[in-house]
Formats: C-alpha cells, structure tokens, sequence
C-alpha cells in the first residue's frame, strides 16, 4: 500500500524532482519528424549519387576494353565482270567500301562497284609488264624488265551531283543504294542527294635504274612526303639502287618531268636464293633487304651519300626451320611486319643499342603476336592506327594490333582458291580478301577502340624507338602517324609520389602541432591558434598552385640547398633549444610566462633560416663543388657528398638507437650520484654520436663510390624547377590543416582521469603525452592521416600547375609527375566524346576511385585495430 502511494504522490508531482512535467509540444513532433525523414532522404540521396558517379564511370569505360566484330559481309566473283588472266598484284577500297581497284601485272588498272560486282572502268596504267610492285596505302611504285620504274598514287575524287544529271531512273533510287553512271560509282546519300566517286591511278614517266645493261627490276619499294620522294629497287642481276626522285615542270607545256638522283649500294655475296623483299623504313633512312631464310640486311641512309650496312639480323630463332611469306610496313614507316611460312608474325624496329657500333642501333623484335595455324600470304595495314589484318592459307583473315599485340578479331572466308591480296579500309570498317580466282570478299568491322586493352593500359610494352618495354603515357603528338602510348602507370605513380612526398611533409608537422595544442599550450593560446591552422584549409588550391609555380617554384630553385638545410636546422634549433630549457632553474623557469615561451620559438625559427640561407652557399661550394643542380644532373664532381649526405641521417638515428637501448642502462655517467652534470655529458654523447655517424658514412660513402655506385640517376637525378619537392611542400601545407584539426580533436577527447592518473603516478607531462594520451587517440590521429592521403591524392589544381607534367616513373624528388586528377582535368576537355582518349580518361577515374578506395578501406580496418587496442587501455 504505502509503495503504491508513493507512485501516486510521484505521478501526481510530476517526477522525483518535485517539477510538473510539460508535454510535448505538436509542433516539435512535426518538426523531429521532417528532421528524420530529411536526414533519411539525405543519406540515402548520398549513395545514390555515389552510386549513380560509380555507374557511370563503368559504363563510359567499359567500351573500351569490348573486342571488334568480324563478320562477313558480302562476296562478289570479279572475274565474271571482266576475264583478265593475269595477276592481281595491288588491291584498295574508297572510305565508303563503295568501290575496289585492282592493278594487274599487265598494267591494268580495274576499279569495281562492290555491291553489283559491275567493271566501272579498266585502264592501262602503263604499257610495259610490271615485274615488281609496291603499295603503300595507295601510293604505287613499279618496276619493268627493262630496268626502269614508275611511281605514282590512287586518288580517289568525290563529286555532289543534282538530280537532273543523274539518269531518270535512278532519280528515286533509296538511301545507301549505289548505281554505276560513266566511269563513276554514285551513291545516294538522301533522297535527292547524290554523291559521284571516281577512282583513279596515275603513274609518271618511267625512270631507269642502275647502270649497265638494262635488268629486270624484282623489288621496289617507294616513299612519298612533301619534303621528300625516294624509290629503291633491286634488280635482276643483284644491283640495289637507292634513288631520289626531284621533278621539273615546263614553264611552256605544263609538263612535269622526273629523273632520278640514283646511288648504288653494295649487297654482300649471299649462297642461294636472292633476296624475298625490299623495304624502306624511318621516313627512307633505313632499306631493308630479306631474304627467305630470315636473313635481314639494314642499311643506313642517314647521309645519302655515304650509306652503310648498319646491321645483319636474322628474324628466325636458331632451328625454327621456317620462311618469309610476307613483310610490310605498318603506319609512321618504323615497324616491319614479318610473317612467316608457319602462321607466326611479329614486329621488328631499329632501337637503340649501345652495343652496335656503327649507327647505334639494333633490330629489334618488339612484338610477337599470336601465330596462326596456317602460313601468312597476306598483310593489310591501317592508314590510321597501329590495326594490322593478316590472312593464312586456311581463309583465316585475324585483325590484330601491332603496340599491344592483341588480337582484336578473327573471321574465315570461305574461298575455292588462295587469297592473294587483303586491304583495310581507310576508315578501318571492314577488310577486303582478294582471291586466286577474282572472287573479293568483304567483311565488316566494328573496332572503335584497337588501342583499349589491358595491355595497353597496365602492362609495359615496348614503343617504337625505345631500348626495351616501358611504361610511357603520351596521348598526343605532332603527327598522325605517331604511335599512341596510353600506359597508365605513370600516371598512378605520379599519384602515389605526389602523395607520399605530401605526407612526409605534413604528417610529422600537423601531429606534433596536434600534441603540442593539446596537451601543452595554455588554452588562451590554444583558442586563438587552432582557428588561425583551421582558416588555412580555405585557401583555395588554385592560388597556392599559382603562388608555387610563379613565385615559390623559381625562389627554391636559386635556394634549393638552403632550403633543404632548413629542413634540418630549424628542428634542430627547437629540439637544442627545449634541451636546454630543461636545465634552467625551476624557481625561474616558473616565472617566465608560457605564451612567452611559445612566441621565443618564432625568433629562433627565423634566426635558424636565416642561418640557413647564410650558410647555405658555403655548404654547396665545399660539397657539391659550388653547383648542386650541376652535381645532381652529373655534370660535375662524384657521388661521395651524395651518400654522406643521404648516410648520416640514417647512421645517427641507428647509432643512437643503439646506445639508448644497449650502453645507456651500464655507464655510470647516467646514475643519480654522477659527478658530471647530465648536460654536459649528454652534449658530449650528441657530439660524439653525430661524428661518428658523419664518420662512418664517409667511410661508406667511399666504399659505395669506389664500387661504381651513383645514386645520381637513381634516388636523385636532374633538377627540374616545377618538382616532385615543390609539389610536396604546397599539397603538405594544404592538408596540413585537416590532419591537425582531426588529430587534435581525438586528442583532446582522451579522458582527464588518464592523464590525472599518469601525473598522479610520477610521469611527467612529456610521458604521459606520448605514453598514455598518444596510443589511446592513435586511431583518431591515423583517420586524420587518412583523410589527409585522401585529400592530397584527389588534389589536382596543385600538381596541375607545380608538377611540371610530366608522366614518368622516377623516384627522384627533384624531377616533376603528373597525377591522375591532374591529367583528367588538363585533357578532358580536349578528348573527342566517346573517342578511346576519353575513354581512358574515365578509366583513370575509375583507377583514382578504385586506389583511395583500397586505400581507406585498408585504413579503416588499421583504424579499428588501434581503437580495440586503445580500448584495452
């Protein structure tokens, strides 16, 4: 009864505490439930968009890596048009896969309607018999019996005709359809629209070659640019002629005349069959003479006048017992594709090589693709990419590329006899088979992105004019035909340096700076400089990249040794100055007010930098010969000052841990009935322990020198103004802000009862910083890291404009980077939609996304580890 009562008495009172409570108001309930549901909405909006970005990064990326479609797409019987027994020995396609042209080896020249299979036309390009052909994406060079050649070009002219000169009744012909009309193809582009094309080849005056007698001429091959046009030929009776080709107009008739600027080079006597193919190669400066057993004569034309023979190379390993079935060139005129009489084919370019004396140069075979079943009897190349199509014996027709050496797509054609000749379109949508028996085969191809593979992207290839494999990023150059290098690579290790440089010099710095406001600044102090530290994390990114590439990248390059000796000096200047602090008097240590303290280290600060820039120059004449840039490029002096400098740090951090672990607890200079003042013996043991490390690096360095070691090319190299330095210094002072307020944050929410508990116990409040406060707040601090890592990896307007640009793998400080975030924001802008360069860029978004993901996944498992043990605690 009475507990009962008692309730009631309570109830009636409100509480316990005597005071009526008031009900909630409706009002409030509304609002805390539009909170709820707003907060809801808001996370969940969070992932969505999270998600939906992931999404779509996918989706624009994926394409690249999809494979080409290869399918056979109509067959037309040419020799039931137009019996010719002879030959084909050259075959194309126009840009629309309208029309083929065929050269014959009687001269004729045939162009065909694809679709109908009708002869257009069929000229006599020339009147003699054509003994040896070449065809470079329709540039024609011929030879004769008579020991001369022609050159020339298939043209190929588009004309928009009206409807009243189109016959009547193709007037109403639909769109896509094609018709013949003269010695034209036409076709209609829309419903009254129609466009004529016209396929032409022209062959100049015929040029002897050689001297003597006239000879057959077996082999010619032919380059044609604005600035020069030049033909080789091998005749019959073994001579090899090198020629440039200048050519005269007549002021009166119009005519053009050509003759041939010739110079024969020497062929080393060889047993057995003569020469299978004749190349040039690096824009006429190399020819090429194979021979079917894969013996490979490169001759140097670099000065016409006085050609060498640079190189013999063998194409085949030592007992592959295989022959050349073909040799072409792929585009930008440096890489050979050699395929043999067993399906295998692979890709040779001069590289450098230090070992051949003559011009420095080596072939080299760069690329070995997948072989085929059957022997290779034809090569078609691309006018626009490193695409390539070859076709076997078997009808097998592969569309590979050459600088990742994949195998884009395959397809087989049927055919009653051996295809002779195959051809890529110029646009690359579709191959074209010649056979034996006049049956043209053409196939559709959808490739848009040959470059976009693995391999490409992560894998390090080896590029035209490169000593070995590399990982190289160059999506841009000054001509069409260069060759593309999309390796992302250097770009993740751009990423990762720019970062690592940051947090070395942000970590260190924010941390102390978090321990030091926390548990020693007076709070007067404290409410006013962690606002000041907090502000600096507006600082908008573009101006510190402006003020960095402007003013403070060329101030540190004419002070880069003062610079680097402050890294060392102004610490120390602290650390000496509290080492010193300690042995002062109590009774006036106590007097001396703490924020005066705090403001000494400004002075001392200044006064070590300005020590700094003084010595500075006199540090670099005595160990870096008075030019230290000159010294790290290798101009100048030896690597000995490198390793001392590099050494001592490390040998006088191990020396010292040594003696505090090993010799500290047994010299009876440490215990309390010392005669000697703690001072002055610990001055002693520092000087003692910095001259022995400087003493025992010397000797290292010595060592290290003498044995042909440099760590000039290695750990440090050239100095470059916009460095990996400049790039570390600004992205570290942009995060140092986040670090510190993070870390601050969980150091000051460590309990007061901990460190009451290690006061109470005899620590004092150093220890009990670093003893108690600091493991117990070690997870808050490493999420302050992490999010720093975060910042500084994402970070683009800095290394954009401090890093120089320039993607290579180097771990030298003092050369530049280029990061992901920064080359997105550079060439985005720049990449034609849904072309693979913008299809990359959203993979490297993806490869930035995917790195501080692992990253902070990684961190946040570390961070748990350290909050569970913190827990013990």
């Amino acid at each position: 009864m009475w507990g009962v009562r008692l309730s009631q008495q309570v109830a009636t009172a409100g509480g316990f505490t005597g005071r009526t409570r008031r009900a909630t108001r409706p009002s409030v309930k509304i609002i805390d439930a539009i909170a709820k549901y707003i907060i809801c909405a808001g996370g969940i909006g969070v992932t969505i968009a999270f998600t939906v970005i992931i999404g779509f990064l996918v989706w624009v990326a994926v394409p690249l890596f999809d494979g080409a479609t290869l399918r056979q797409s109509s067959t037309v019987n040419l020799a039931s048009v137009d019996s010719v027994a002879h030959q084909p020995l050259a075959m194309g396609v126009d840009d629309g896969v309208l029309t083929a042209w065929v050269l014959y080896d009687d001269g004729k020249f045939n162009t065909y309607r694809i679709k109908g299979g009708e002869l257009i036309q069929s000229v006599s390009v020339t009147d003699k018999k054509i003994t040896g052909l070449s065809n470079s994406r329709g540039e024609i060079a011929v030879g004769h019996p008579d020991g001369t050649v022609q050159v020339g070009r298939v043209t190929q002219t588009t004309d928009y005709l009206q409807a009243s000169k189109v016959p009547k009744e193709h007037v109403k012909d639909p769109a896509g359809s094609t018709f013949v009309m003269g010695d034209a193809v036409v076709h209609v582009v829309s419903p009254g629209e129609f466009r004529a094309l016209r396929t032409t080849c022209t062959l100049g005056d015929a040029m002897p070659v050689g001297t003597g007698d006239p000879s057959p001429v077996r082999l010619v091959d032919y380059f044609y640019t604005e600035r020069l046009e030049a033909v080789t030929a091998m005749r019959e009776d073994g001579q090899l002629v090198y020629a440039t080709i200048s050519k005269r107009e007549n002021m009166m008739t119009g005519a053009i005349t050509s003759t041939l600027d010739s110079r024969s080079l020497s062929v080393p006597p060889k047993s057995g069959d003569a020469p299978c193919t004749l190349v040039m190669g690096l824009n006429a400066q190399m020819i090429y003479v194979i021979y079917a057993d894969g013996l490979a004569l490169r001759y140097n034309l670099t000065n016409p006048d006085k050609p060498f023979i640079g190189e013999t190379q063998n194409l085949f390993d030592p007992g592959q017992n295989a022959t050349i079935s073909c040799v072409r060139m792929l585009l930008g005129n440096l890489t050979l594709i050699v395929a043999d009489s067993k399906g295998g084919v692979s890709g040779w370019f001069p590289a450098p090589d230090a070992i051949e004396p003559r011009d420095e140069l080596g072939l080299t075979r760069a690329h070995v693709l997948t072989p085929q079943s059957s022997p290779v009897v034809a090569i078609g190349t691309s006018a626009r990419d490193r695409q390539f199509v070859t076709v076997d014996a078997a009808g097998n027709v592969v569309v590979r590329h050459m600088t990742s050496g994949t195998t884009q797509g395959s397809a087989h054609v049927k055919s009653s006899a051996p295809i002779k000749l195959v051809a890529l379109s110029p646009k690359t949508d579709a191959v074209v088979t010649l056979d034996g028996k006049g049956t043209l085969n053409v196939l559709s191809l959808d490739n848009p992105h040959p470059e976009g593979s693995l391999a490409q992207l992560f894998m390090p290839l080896h590029y035209e004019g490169y000593a070995k494999a590399s990982h190289v990023y160059q999506s841009s150059a000054g001509s069409d035909d260069a060759e593309p290098k999309l390796g992302m690579v250097p770009l993740i290790f751009g990423t990762i340096k720019a970062t690592f440089y940051a947090m070395i010099f942000a970590v260190p710095l924010a941390i102390m700076a978090a321990i030091y406001s926390s548990e020693f600044m007076q709070p007067q102090v404290r409410a006013v400089v962690k606002p000041v530290i907090e502000l600096m994390s507006s600082l908008p990114s573009v101006v510190l990249g402006f003020i960095g590439a402007l003013i403070f990248a060329p101030f540190v390059e004419s002070t880069v040794v003062a610079i680097l000796l402050s890294f060392l000096i102004v610490p120390l200047t602290v650390v000496i100055f509290g080492f010193f602090w300690q042995f002062v008097p109590p009774h006036v240590a106590v007097q001396v007010p703490p924020w005066l303290r705090f403001a000494t280290l400004f002075p001392l600060a200044g006064g070590a930098v300005w020590v700094c820039f003084v010595v500075g120059p006199i540090v670099e004449q005595l160990l870096f010969y008075g030019d230290f840039q000159g010294w790290l490029g290798g101009r100048i002096g030896s690597p000995m000052p490198g390793w001392i400098v590099l050494l001592s740090p490390v040998l006088l951090l191990l020396l010292t841990l040594l003696f505090n672990q090993y010799l500290r607890p047994h010299l009876p200079l440490y215990r309390a009935n010392a005669s000697i003042p703690i001072w002055v013996v610990e001055i002693v043991r520092y000087a003692t322990t910095l001259a022995l490390s400087i003493g025992l690096a010397y000797l290292l360095g010595m060592m290290m020198t003498k044995g042909g070691h440099d760590l000039r090319g290695t750990l440090v190299g050239g100095y470059v103004q916009r460095n990996s330095l400049i790039v570390g210094m600004l992205m570290g002072f942009a995060i140092i802000p986040i670090i510190f307020t993070v870390s601050e944050d969980a150091l000051s929410s460590v309990p007061n009862t901990l460190r009451s508990a290690a006061l109470g116990a005899g620590a004092t409040p150093w220890q009990t910083a670093i003893r108690v406060v600091l493991p117990v707040a070690t997870s808050g601090i490493f999420s302050a890291c992490m999010i720093g890592f975060g910042r500084a990896a994402g970070e683009t307007m800095i290394v954009l404009m401090a890093s120089g640009r320039t993607p290579i793998i180097d771990v030298n400080i003092f050369n530049g980077l280029s990061a992901l975030s920064a080359n997105i924001a550079t060439e985005l802008s720049e990449a034609p939609v849904n072309s693979t360069h913008y299809r990359v860029l959203f993979v490297s978004a993806l490869v930035l996304f995917v790195l501080t993901f692992l990253v902070n996944t990684t961190a946040e498992i570390i961070r748990l580890r350290f909050r569970k043990r913190a827990y013990q605690l």
